[in-house]
């Protein structure tokens, strides 16, 4: 008898309204957050102080109305998706769906691995004239109207959308068959051979990627010695103890936005910067498009963003985020296997007694079972994350380049202007990172404290000597 055999014995109708009111409250939280950050925007009339001067204010009241915008696009995104959700359980969308699939492979076939692929090629065109219309309102209305600047045209990006279809439902294809196949063969703990592969699979592209993977983002280089680049970021390794020739850049011409980032360890550690990130791009204003030249940082502020990296390095943050991921993929998987295998799971949305097609069991455990504790789980990680860049400021900040570092996030801020204000609770539901206000604010708070430590040992220094000479 396996472990799920002794599931208690539920109505259907039962586990039904429990689906319903994880849907309804999972989209009401999102709906709340979403109207928050909007009450933000509507409030945020005026540039913060800490970015006038860098964002013109014509060009800030632009941002807040386009985030306005999406915000508003986003909520009726939500009360769409809660509406249609409600009903896809409530009339049976799924049997209906598994029973179109069985009914166009009726005369060759009844097999459940052969209706499965089928069955998800039709979910993907449901699932696309869902979300579809949104993403083209967003990226060739919204953008459009705003001026936000795009890396395609909205006929590019119509033709970008209707190859990533095609390519998806290539991919999903063996996917389905591999998966219906190995819960088959592997029966009741399949899903710990699913989270043992999965792990394999990351260890390995943890060695692979900075010699294959990259190779699909741009061209790595190493720091060109000799620069006044080199011997400002050498100046900052050496102070951490982190090799300089673990320092890369990378060269891409597809990539737009300044970024950094630590991966790996041991002998694969890395720092890698996008040459997006230097001044111009490292390369004579010539070589550039009109709007490249000016962007970047100088040296010095290059230096602040490696020693937010070296953060990373410094307090095991890769080690940490990687065994998290781990134990949360592996805590999902356990779940997973507990309520893939509940009969009223499948009863309540709507399938007869004894049907519990594999890929539907995938796709109503992971969408409706599993969202109370996956919507806990990825605030949690959130924090995580966001106290892991905390940690790396303040490192930079103990190797004295604050100003450095806070220069910099201004200008990468300036060179990508976006709306600059967030609601705190909307940003721990959906930001890897703290804002650039909370991250300023953060530094200042560094400062005032260093300066008040060092006050305090001087105020302390005349009082030391005051009771020796009394005591002598």
């Amino acid at each position: 008898m396996a472990f799920y055999d002794n599931w208690p014995q539920w109505d259907p109708k039962v586990v039904l309204a429990l689906l319903m009111i994880i849907v309804v409250v999972g989209n009401v939280w999102e709906l709340i957050l979403t109207k928050r950050q909007q009450l933000v925007c509507l409030n945020a009339v005026i540039v913060p102080e800490e970015l006038r001067g860098i964002i013109p204010p014509d060009l800030f009241h632009r941002a807040r109305i386009y985030e306005l915008h999406k915000m508003e696009l986003l909520s009726w995104k939500i009360a769409v998706d809660l509406v249609l959700s409600l009903a896809e359980l409530f009339f049976g969308f799924y049997p209906f769906v598994w029973g179109l699939a069985a009914k166009t492979l009726a005369r060759a076939t009844h097999k459940e691995i052969w209706i499965s692929p089928l069955f998800v090629f039709y979910m993907t065109i449901y699932t696309c004239v869902r979300f579809l219309p949104v993403l083209a309102y967003d990226k060739c209305i919204l953008e459009l109207r705003y001026g936000v600047q795009r890396q395609f045209s909205c006929l590019l990006y119509c033709c970008i959308a209707v190859v990533a279809i095609f390519l998806t439902q290539i991919f999903l294809a063996p996917v389905t068959l591999l998966i219906v196949y190995t819960v088959t063969v592997a029966g009741y703990w399949f899903f710990l051979y699913y989270w043992g592969a999965w792990a394999v699979f990351t260890l390995l592209l943890v060695f692979l990627f900075p010699y294959c993977c990259i190779l699909c983002i741009g061209r790595q280089q190493r720091l060109p010695e000799g620069t006044p680049l080199y011997a400002d970021i050498k100046r900052v390794c050496d102070l951490a103890g982190f090799p300089v020739e673990r320092v890369f850049i990378i060269r891409t011409k597809s990539m737009q936005y300044s970024n950094a980032y630590f991966y790996g360890s041991c002998c694969i550690k890395r720092i890698v910067l996008f040459d997006t990130l230097l001044l111009n791009k490292g390369l004579d204003p010539k070589e550039l498009q009109p709007y490249e030249v000016g962007r970047g940082l100088t040296n010095q502020q290059v230096a602040g963003v490696v020693c937010h990296e070296l953060g990373h390095w410094k307090y095991g943050h890769f080690y940490k985020t990687t065994v998290l991921m781990k134990l949360h993929f592996l805590l999902t998987m356990l779940l997973f296997g507990v309520f893939f295998h509940c009969p009223q799971l499948y009863m309540g949305v709507g399938f007869a007694p004894g049907t519990m097609p594999i890929i539907v069991g995938f796709i109503i455990v992971l969408r409706f079972a599993l969202t109370p504790y996956l919507t806990l789980a990825n605030f949690l990680i959130l924090w995580i994350m966001r106290h892991n860049e905390f940690s790396a400021d303040r490192y930079a900040h103990r190797l004295g380049y604050s100003t450095q570092l806070s220069s910099a996030l201004v200008k990468i801020y300036a060179d990508h202007m976006s709306f600059p204000v967030f609601d705190d609770c909307y940003s721990r539901w959906h930001h890897t990172h703290p804002t650039i206000l909370q991250r300023l604010a953060y530094q200042r708070r560094l400062d005032i404290q260093a300066t008040a430590k060092m006050l305090d040992s001087v105020k302390a220094k005349p009082i030391g000597k005051t009771q020796a000479t009394e005591s002598g």
